[in-house]
């Protein structure tokens, strides 16, 4: 039988002395025992506090290389810079019909050998030739450009810094075509990141791969490699522009201006000239430092506050009221200079190339005639200062008559009440000088003596000195010049933009419960063209797509056939968005404070809406915008602030399937996807300090 132990009660001992030492014996154990603890527990707190000091450490320091990165850029690997010695050549010809066997003439020297000067392109690139329509030039013709990425150090207000740009120069090259030309631009990447290229405001119809979308339309180019894009401008005319749209890249130097020539296009003969003013907000460090801190725990969405701003690539700062972190050399710099013959009409496209800042603008003295938005031709409709947002066009005519000056300050204020923290931008007003003049004037000249004149700057006052305080479009007086009344819906789709705070107190923006994380190996438009996705032959219905994408990490919204869609926002952020989308113009039907009424849904007159394709959704506030699906492709809508569109706030209409999943994309698009470096200078590289839901899909894990 088994027998069975069970446990006394405490033992009782047979004699006192016995039981006193039992129980001397037992504290001296205890206290033995605690001590013991004590020292183990001791050891496990000293461990823990020398790991939490220790992960402290490794948090500050990579911090501290990554924001001072572009110092070290500088200073480091300052035998690697690319940049021409002298006066700089563009390295295309723009209207040519063949291709050039290519020589850059650059050799790698060192910054004490920088010539601040050679960089800055000429002011006269961005002087328009338009045509005079006869039979002989209205043949489509096929433009060829032929760029060259590179890093340069660069100062374009004064402050070094490293940049990343076309051919050296600083803006990016003039596009100038007509409408039904082929344009057709070579990128090579000699740069040391990946890229790739943005045609903005443009259809591409039937060649949606062309957009240049990274995680969207494309892999990225890849260090070392080229690429062609090619793309018709059938069916459009006005201002528009390019960049590159692989993270917040653009914002170092891969931008320029693109017009679109029409004997469509009314107005044509009402100006003596025609000429490209940019706008954009500077930083003094690389975007993806700033990127970095941005997208950092517990940012609580903070935009990085620009450091200043520039027009046409210019601007002039006190070196001494420069961080001393950065180098400053102010010699060479100069201001951005604007000619108009007086007596005589002369048209300025303004374009917002920036990452951040809505301009408020104005030349003093004179009334500013708004005959263009985004590429659609208005009737003019006059204001003495305009807003323009981020990636924004318009055109105006400026009448040269006044008799009171012949040189007027064009002032650009960056409404920075719309920022964080509005104190802490240094100065938010760039100038330009308008002069009454036929020609570029050169800005000095000898005298009897041997010294320099300089010519006067302005002495006028700007309007009014008032200060815009609120992030928003222009008023809706602004009328389509050729009638086009907006078709009625066939669908509404509701979504709701904001920022939340998830895992890690990371700050990411949101459409409804969609966050977009790029997959930089394997776009939208890969997933539902090749065959290697197994693409079923049956698509799923009509709305958000579940089965081939991830809605949580990137909403992709189907619509069959050729309708009328009508998207509704509703913005729960205290910050403006400027929603752009890719590959349409859309009927602006509503937008204001506070949040849509829907019973005012069938009321909204489908007359005299504005035509464009970026918008502002202000903070709080609402926008409704109507657009056809009648160009089938993958295209992103986002916020076309970088950091936002970074933070997530993306996602993508997937238009006539039935016509997409047959296409066979480019072999050599399709081969960067599997190329090493196809996602170098990503964010997503620092791997070691970002922890696994932070990061974008970029099918390396």
């Amino acid at each position: 039988m088994a027998s069975t132990l069970k446990a006394s009660p405490t033992a009782i001992p047979q004699h006192k002395d016995e039981e006193e030492g039992h129980q001397k014996a037992a504290e001296a154990d205890d206290v033995s025992m605690a001590r013991s603890d004590m020292e183990l527990k001791k050891k496990a707190l000293f461990r823990s506090v020398l790991l939490l000091l220790a992960a402290g450490i490794i948090t500050i320091t990579v911090g501290a290389l990554l924001t001072r990165f572009d110092k070290a850029f500088q200073l480091q690997y300052s035998s690697k810079f690319a940049i021409s010695k002298g006066s700089s050549t563009p390295l295309h010809n723009s209207h040519s019909n063949n291709n050039n066997n290519h020589n850059d003439g650059v050799q790698n020297i060192s910054m004490s050998d920088f010539k601040p000067a050679t960089f800055r392109r000429n002011s006269s690139d961005y002087v328009l030739s338009a045509p005079k329509w006869t039979g002989d030039n209205i043949q489509p013709r096929t433009r060829e450009y032929l760029w060259v990425i590179s890093d340069v150090a660069a100062n374009p207000d004064g402050v070094m810094r490293p940049m990343i740009l076309i051919n050296e120069q600083f803006p990016g090259p003039l596009i100038e075509c007509n409408e039904n030309d082929v344009v057709r631009v070579t990128i090579h990447n000699r740069a040391t990141n990946a890229t790739s290229f943005h045609w903005h405001g443009l259809f591409h119809n039937g060649s949606n791969w062309m957009d240049g979308t990274t995680g969207i339309t494309q892999c990225p180019i890849p260090p070392g490699e080229s690429y062609t894009y090619e793309f018709n401008t059938t069916g459009q005319y006005g201002t528009y522009w390019y960049h590159s749209h692989f993270s917040t890249q653009y914002t170092d130097g891969l931008f320029g201006p693109l017009v679109i020539h029409s004997p469509r296009e009314p107005g044509t003969n009402r100006y003596k000239t025609d000429q490209i003013v940019m706008l954009h907000d500077h930083y003094h460090d690389l975007s993806r430092n700033k990127l970095y801190k941005y997208m950092a725990p517990d940012g609580e969405n903070e935009e990085p506050i620009p450091d200043g701003a520039l027009i046409n690539g210019r601007n002039i700062r006190n070196c001494s009221t420069i961080d001393k972190k950065y180098q400053c050399n102010n010699t060479e710099t100069e201001l951005a200079e604007i000619y108009t013959p007086s007596g005589s009409s002369h048209r300025l496209r303004f374009i917002n190339v920036g990452a951040f800042a809505e301009f408020e603008l104005g030349l003093d003295e004179h009334a500013l005639e708004v005959i263009e938005a985004d590429g659609t031709a208005l009737a003019p409709s006059s204001y003495h200062k305009l807003n323009i947002n981020v990636a924004q066009r318009y055109s105006v005519i400026v009448n040269a008559t006044s008799t009171t000056a012949s040189e007027f300050w064009l002032r650009a204020r960056m409404i920075n009440h719309c920022f964080s923290k509005p104190s802490a931008v240094a100065e938010p007003e760039v100038r330009a000088v308008v002069r009454y003049s036929a020609a570029p004037v050169s800005q000095t000249k000898p005298t009897a003596s041997g010294s320099m004149d300089v010519l006067p700057l302005p002495t006028t006052q700007p309007w009014d000195s008032n200060i815009a305080l609120i992030c928003k479009d222009l008023d809706g007086k602004l009328e389509p010049a050729i009638p086009m009344p907006a078709p009625t819906p066939d669908m509404l789709f509701y979504l709701r933009s904001n920022f939340e705070i998830g895992n890690y107190s990371l700050s990411r923006g949101f459409f409804n419960s969609s966050t977009w994380k790029r997959d930089l190996r394997n776009p939208a438009l890969n997933r539902v063209s090749l065959q290697r996705n197994k693409v079923p032959k049956e698509l799923e219905p009509e709305g958000v797509m579940h089965d081939l994408f991830n809605a949580d990490k990137g909403m992709v919204l189907k619509v069959d056939g050729i309708k009328a869609v009508d998207l509704l926002i509703d913005n729960y952020d205290d910050g403006n968005h400027p929603m752009h989308l890719h590959g349409h113009k859309f009927w602006v039907m509503a937008s204001g404070r506070g949040y849509f009424n829907m019973s005012d849904y069938h009321n909204i007159p489908q007359k005299g809406r504005l035509v464009r394709d970026t918008v502002t959704l202000e903070g709080f506030g609402f926008v409704l915008i109507r657009f056809i699906t009648d160009n089938p492709g993958m295209w992103a809508f986002h916020c076309h602030n970088v950091w936002h569109a970074e933070a997530g706030l993306m996602m993508s209409l997937f238009t006539r399937p039935e016509i997409v999943k047959d296409w066979t994309l480019p072999s050599d698009l399709v081969g960067f996807c599997s190329h090493p470096n196809a996602t170098d200078g990503y964010f997503d590289d620092i791997k070691e300090t970002v922890p696994l839901e932070w990061r974008h899909d970029n099918g390396e894990e």
